[in-house]
């Protein structure tokens, strides 16, 4: 099972190759790569579905307010306070 966050696209990036766009994710905005979408299949303002990274699906609000609430069923809808793109991988710190 992989993971989905709902995103709304704020802006596509220029350049890339029109690869990448800017996404809103409980207010931080992060750029994801739009490459796995159809052309034409999303417009700003438009909800995606977000794994990894890449934009999986166009949704509509009512599926993105779904898959946020499952999202707080487990505890993850909410990056917190000055959340990042990148993962925390301290963890892996093997010295």
């Amino acid at each position: 099972m992989c993971l989905g966050i709902p995103g709304r696209v704020v802006e596509r990036v220029e350049g890339f190759g029109d690869q990448l766009a800017l996404v809103t994710v409980a207010g931080v905005p992060r750029r994801i790569n739009v490459g796995l979408l159809d052309d034409g299949a999303f417009e700003v303002g438009s909800w995606v579905i977000i794994h990894m990274g890449f934009a999986l699906e166009v949704v509509d609000e009512t599926a993105a307010d779904q898959a946020r609430e499952g999202l707080e069923l487990l505890g993850r809808a909410d990056p917190g306070p000055g959340a990042t793109d990148s993962a925390d991988r301290s963890d892996l710190d093997t010295n």
